[in-house]
């Protein structure tokens, strides 16, 4: 395909993407038609079905597509700190929720179809394996710098990367819900230092008891006692 038709191709994509997240942040997944779509961006009806073979498809394609400036934006936040806060996990993740806090601010539409999309998930099968994936990744990262964080010291020894990671994540997801809700009611610089220093309080990873069921054994207080 010849380099021109290839560009002419990849913005009349763009346009329907952008066209379909207006639609959707608009009215929603289920009141959105792919006609909708096609009079937003201002093309034939037929002619969103030549880039994407549903609704549902060009649904996934946005949420995906969230990470696009996303991914730029918390480099560029970590690049910025100093040579020793890039040494520093707990001031990297005070970054990766300043810039995460930075795109919703900008992105408002885009973090609206990103809310829908986890109750879609609910019920809708192959939404839920894009969320569920893009989940994953972004879990995996997160436990391997909370796992650096607690091995140089700046969160509790016996934190669990895992259950960390979680929280974060969804006390993003919550302060989203809650800024579209009520734009304006907290800080987000305040949120993402409050959800990075957070993490002092999350349970030691669970400890197999006696009975062998995993739970975590509280701690004892050392007395000096032997037994």
């Amino acid at each position: 395909m010849p380099k021109i038709a290839e560009a002419a191709r990849a913005a009349r994509r763009d346009q329907i993407i952008a066209a379909a997240l207006a639609c959707f942040a608009r009215a929603g997944y289920h009141a959105t038609t792919m006609a909708d779509v096609a009079a937003q961006a201002g093309v034939s009806k037929g002619t969103p079905y030549l880039y994407f073979e549903s609704k549902e498809a060009l649904f996934i394609a946005l949420h995906e597509e969230w990470d696009c400036g996303l991914g730029d934006r918390v480099n560029a936040a970590i690049a910025a700190l100093p040579e020793a806060g890039r040494r520093s996990p707990r001031r990297v993740l005070h970054a990766v929720a300043a810039a995460v806090a930075g795109h919703v601010l900008e992105q408002t539409q885009t973090c609206r179809v990103l809310m829908e999309a986890r109750a879609l998930a609910a019920h809708e099968p192959p939404i839920a394996a894009a969320v569920l994936a893009s989940d994953t990744r972004t879990h995996q990262q997160l436990e391997g710098l909370i796992a650096a964080g607690v091995e140089a010291g700046e969160w509790p020894a016996g934190t669990d990367p895992a259950l960390a990671a979680r929280l974060f994540t969804a006390g993003l997801y919550g302060l989203m819900a809650q800024w579209h809700l009520a734009p304006g009611s907290f800080s987000w610089d305040d949120a993402a230092a409050a959800l990075a220093g957070g993490l002092a309080a999350v349970p030691q990873a669970a400890v197999p008891t006696p009975d062998g069921d995993g739970r975590a054994s509280p701690a004892r207080p050392d007395t000096g006692d032997p037994r």
